[in-house]
């Protein structure tokens, strides 16, 4: 199963990226003048949704995936006229955001300057926002790939094809993400005989594990969240000003014959952003794995320590425009004779509270997160 964008970034942030020739397996790398890894993650964007920075710190080893938010920074991004906005901190913990209405603009400079409490402080170089084309057209065919038996979850799948016409600047790259809500009916499963502790949040542990499984209910609408599990980037260099026709950009699954809510993004990415994305493209492709990232490892192709130069940043400065559009996918016309989907059920029953009993809770709240939400989808219809 490809990992998620997300999990691949994240693997990424703490292994770094490769050199493009290089094939020798990782050395564990332990950075002398600290005792961990600053990672800033940092999206700029034209839709007021999409901007945020996060701030972590990980193990002072490349190969550990153990990471702390950051929290109490000063966060600051500054545009070309000297405009400053400043990033707070929300939720979760080492996350900031931008003061409400705020949205980047098309053509507009921005550089990031984040200061630590413990003096520590890094600056980007100064990226462009550069206009990005609308999604001209969406189709999306049912589609197997043969190598794979029925039984295999990557079998039989919606391939999801799009058009754009290329802006005749030249030098444009792009990127694509999508994301996927699908309403739930249970919060929690407690496995090995196991309950749900309502004060700390969590299933506890019985002293004796049986084999028995609970379920518990949403306390009200809550969505799963899943993203794409790839990187796909695109360079205009071949096609400059022209129309992109059929660019996949998405592999929807058949676990079920229900609708599927599907909400893509485009986006205009930098050049920088560009290869940080495609140097990890090119690492996963020469090597099959994140694991076998060498010694000489790419850190932060934009982002810099002001305090200690020698230090080495994980992280992006992202700026980008984006565009979006919602759609529902039919998965129940035009499949095959015989192709079915793969649906997964989940094993264990449902927790109620007994008949008579005084101050039982059954029903979970549904925490948000990043592959959770309480707050309806926008274009939501169902």
């Amino acid at each position: 199963m490809p990992l998620s964008i997300r999990n691949i970034l994240f693997y990424v942030l703490l292994l770094g990226l490769v050199t493009w020739a290089c094939v020798n397996p990782i050395q564990d790398f332990v950075q002398i003048d600290s005792t961990s890894f600053t990672t800033i993650e940092a999206d700029i964007s034209d839709d007021a949704a999409l901007s945020k920075v996060r701030l972590t710190s990980s193990s002072n080893r490349l190969t550990s995936q153990f990471s702390l938010p950051i929290s109490k920074a000063v966060v600051i991004l500054s545009d070309q006229n000297g405009v400053k906005t400043t990033f707070t901190e929300g939720t979760p913990t080492g996350t900031y955001y931008p003061t409400a209405g705020f949205k980047g603009v098309v053509g507009s400079s921005y550089k990031l300057s984040v200061k630590l409490l413990t003096g520590q402080a890094y600056e980007s170089s100064v990226e462009t926002m550069k206009a990005v084309p609308e999604i001209e057209n969406v189709i999306t065919r049912f589609e197997t790939l043969e190598q794979y038996s029925k039984v295999d979850v990557r079998r039989a799948g919606f391939s999801v094809y799009l058009d754009f016409k290329d802006l005749p600047t030249e030098g444009d790259y792009y990127l694509w993400n999508w994301k996927h809500f699908e309403k739930i009916r249970l919060c929690a499963t407690c496995t090995d005989g196991g309950r749900y502790d309502f004060k700390k949040f969590d299933c506890v542990q019985p002293r004796f594990p049986t084999d028995a499984i609970l379920n518990y209910m949403c306390d009200g609408n809550c969505w799963d969240i899943s993203t794409n599990n790839d990187l796909n980037v695109f360079s205009d260099v071949l096609t400059n000003g022209q129309r992109v026709v059929g660019r996949q950009v998405a592999r929807i699954p058949f676990d079920n014959w229900t609708p599927y809510y599907f909400r893509l993004e485009q986006r205009s990415i930098t050049r920088s952003a560009y290869d940080f994305y495609q140097s990890l493209i090119s690492q996963i492709q020469s090597s099959g794995s994140l694991f076998d990232v060498p010694a000489e490892t790419r850190f932060s192709l934009n982002i810099k320590s002001l305090t200690n130069p020698a230090e080495k940043v994980i992280g992006i400065f992202n700026v980008f425009s984006v565009r979006k559009k919602i759609f529902i996918i039919d998965r129940s016309k035009n499949i095959p004779v015989g192709e079915l989907p793969i649906i997964s059920v989940t094993p264990g029953e449902t927790y109620t509270c007994p008949p008579g009993s005084v101050g039982c809770q059954e029903k979970v709240p549904c925490f948000e997160s990043n592959t959770r939400t309480k707050i309806t989808p926008e274009g939501w219809v169902f």
